[in-house]
């Protein structure tokens, strides 16, 4: 009998130019020159329809700022938005005004400058501009003093020299000028590095499930007993003509390299119509893969292996291109937050501040919460529970109190008075079963009182304290690696988690595909 096959779909985007390539990129400034806009121009700065703009261009070209007068004929809105517009243009504006790049277009691994255009009309000078850079490395940051000249001329020049250039893919820079008086003025533009080859294929992340290491997510979907595994393909052509592409896509899923490893599921499958990626620019679409039980890729997700996957196209011309990422399956866990004994209300928002920087913690890791449970044993029903004082009281706080799901406890106590204690777990790894008094943790809430009288909690603290104790729930040991979360000693503790530690956690009963 023949095994079940991974089915696929997939969905174009859009193509899109690499100079203008992010939707959420600040809109640069325009000041319309009332005598001479043309309609269209209107219709872009303002962001009103053609009719609109049609109507307003004559009174723009008689438009006196020494007189009142009023444009008849429009719609409410229109006039509104028009008053809006003149009032902002009589205002003393700091802004950058637009961020543009020589040569226009990014090239991979190629030198490039950006010029920061800007306008400052109040006296203050502007004295240095940041530019943080986010890519698919490390982010880093350049900064540079502004010369006089630059200052009249309204525009900086940031060289990227050979230790700054970027490989293909999606850059973001943020660029922030400051002027002497503390005023900061801000601006978002990104570029889509292309090929300086010129063609390339990249698989990147999609989906909801995104989170932590640079894969992307067979998602479970408990209705069908599938995995369903979206990812993003870009095609990007650094090149000043055209590129067609063929309809044929080919996919395969390896256990271990591409290549190398052992191939789970091949295919592929034809586009509705032959790509064409313009000259300077990006072609993406969406590709799913969709495995039912009994499919090669199903049994290596239910297993919770890795895969790589390759994604191969070619051009008209007979030019390959593909690009690989690694696919994993996403998994959570829960955990009921007890608390034990009273919390002021400002301490009840830092506890839960701290469970979500937790959560974030686990996620750079590829895991996450399944689900937060919230429950409280008041001082009247905790007794001595409020402050542990040794292991036979926590172990009878574990067995007292336990929450009968299969969510992890976590009990957040007033205070430890235990040794040199501050959490502790019931064992490595803690049982999947509420029948003992194992099967939990316990933390220290790390009280204060801040400078007004208010009583807080360390979320910085308690959020690593709680990620620690629940890792050893999970089957973790004590590693002393710089900044790992399973330090042991609480001071020189930080938020990384290994590859190896994310895999010792992944048998472990609670946790569950999402």
């Amino acid at each position: 009998m023949e095994s079940p096959q991974t089915t696929t779909r997939n969905a174009f985007l859009r193509t899109a130019p690499g100079n203008a390539f992010s939707k959420t990129d600040t809109t640069p400034y325009v000041e319309l020159d009332f005598a001479k806009a043309s309609p269209d121009e209107i219709s872009q700065t303002l962001g009103l329809s053609m009719s609109e703009a049609k109507k307003l261009q004559p009174w723009l070209r008689r438009y006196d700022a020494s007189k009142a007068l009023k444009p008849t004929g429009l719609k409410r809105a229109t006039a509104e938005l028009l008053s809006r517009h003149i009032a902002f243009r009589a205002l003393p504006k700091f802004i950058v005004t637009n961020v543009t790049a020589e040569p226009t277009y990014l090239l991979s691994n190629r030198t490039f400058t950006l010029l920061i255009h800007f306008l400052n009309q109040g006296e203050p000078p502007v004295e240095f501009l940041s530019i943080n850079v986010a890519w698919a490395g490390e982010p880093f940051t350049v900064q540079q003093v502004i010369q006089p000249g630059e200052q009249r001329k309204g525009q900086v020049a940031v060289a990227f020299d050979s230790t700054r250039t970027l490989p293909v893919g999606l850059a973001e820079f943020t660029v922030d000028l400051f002027r002497g008086d503390g005023s900061q003025a801000s601006f978002v533009k990104s570029f889509y590095v292309l090929p300086a080859n010129p063609l390339s294929l990249q698989v990147a992340p999609a989906g909801a499930t995104v989170t932590g290491t640079w894969s992307v997510r067979g998602a479970f979907q408990p209705a069908t007993n599938t995995f369903l595994t979206e990812c993003l393909v870009t095609v990007a052509n650094g090149d000043a003509v055209p590129v067609t592409m063929k309809r044929r896509v080919n996919w395969s899923f390896w256990d271990g390299p591409v290549g190398s490893g052992t191939l789970v599921e091949s295919g592929g499958f034809d586009l509705g119509s032959a790509p064409v990626v313009p000259a300077f620019s990006t072609w993406q679409a969406s590709f799913w893969f969709s495995s039912p039980a009994g499919s090669g890729i199903h049994n290596k997700y239910k297993a919770k292996e890795d895969l790589a996957i390759e994604i191969r196209m070619e051009s008209a011309a007979g030019r390959v291109v593909s690009g690989q990422i690694t696919a994993r399956v996403m998994l959570a866990y829960g955990v009921n937050i007890i608390k034990v004994g009273d919390f002021g209300a400002q301490e009840h928002n830092d506890l839960y501040t701290a469970v979500d920087q937790m959560r974030q913690i686990y996620e750079r890791r590829d895991i996450t919460l399944r689900g937060v449970q919230r429950y409280i044993i008041n001082n009247a029903q905790a007794g001595g529970f409020t402050v542990l004082d040794s292991e036979t009281e926590f172990r009878n706080l574990l067995s007292g109190w336990s929450v009968q799901n299969d969510f992890v406890d976590v009990y957040v106590c007033q205070a430890f008075n235990w040794s040199t204690f501050n959490g502790y777990a019931g064992d490595i790894p803690g049982p999947t079963s509420k029948t003992g008094n194992k099967d939990g943790i316990a933390v220290d809430k790390t009280g204060f009182t801040d400078a007004s009288g208010v009583r807080r909690l360390n979320t910085a603290v308690l959020s690593q304290l709680i990620g620690h104790e629940v890792g050893h729930y999970l089957g973790l040991q004590h590693l002393e690696d710089t900044n790992n979360l399973m330090r042991s000693n609480t001071g020189v503790r930080g938020p990384n988690l290994d590859y190896n530690q994310y895999r010792t956690m992944l048998p472990h009963g609670y946790m569950v595909f999402i």
